[in-house]
């Protein structure tokens, strides 16, 4: 067990790259669907294997509008909505987490993003933090104390592929820090 590391799961991020994951609907004899939970656990147990983290969170968005939103009206506009199937997945992995012992983090007026980037910036020293997402904007957060953990689906499988500032130059050619003017590029 790693005491002085921390990951950090992009709920929102992984619960629906899990739900998408999978070949076919898992669905319960009430008709409740269960792909998305099912996918994320078994990420979830990978990367607690895999990095033995002596803590770990997740972070999610609430629907409420963020502070984004206040200052443009058309954050986001064209973004396709989280279908129905997913939806009634969201309150049960977050029960189930928290029977699992997890840290579920959500605050009003602010994205999963944002929780990501600030718990990520308090790494610092001995501490490292290990950021599990599938959204490649997270990659500007990968410093010498946080690693960005991108999750990926091959033949099926949920993979993921960890991020150092090493990686970044070598995949991309810039600092992680550059990362956000090839992003607005």
């Amino acid at each position: 067990l790693m005491e002085n590391t921390i990951v950090i799961i992009d709920g929102n991020s992984l619960i629906n790259r899990a739900y998408y994951a999978m070949q076919r609907p898992m669905i319960t004899k009430d008709g409740v669907y269960t792909q998305g939970v099912y996918g994320f656990v078994n990420m979830l147990t990978k990367i607690k294997s895999d990095y033995e983290p002596g803590y770990m969170a997740v972070a999610f968005d609430l629907k409420a509008p963020t502070f984004r939103h206040l200052m443009f009206e058309e954050y986001k506009a064209g973004r396709k909505g989280m279908p129905d199937e997913l939806r009634v997945q969201m309150p049960i992995l977050k029960k189930l987490l928290g029977l699992f012992g997890y840290t579920c983090l959500e605050l009003e007026g602010y994205e999963a993003d944002d929780i990501l980037g600030t718990l990520s910036a308090q790494c610092k020293g001995e501490n490292m933090c290990y950021i599990a997402t599938g959204d490649r904007d997270s990659l500007q957060l990968v410093s010498e104390n946080t690693s960005v953990l991108l999750a990926a689906t091959k033949m099926g499988k949920a993979v993921y592929t960890e991020y150092t500032p090493d990686k970044i130059m070598e995949e991309y050619g810039v600092t992680p820090k550059q990362m956000i003017e090839l992003k607005a590029l």
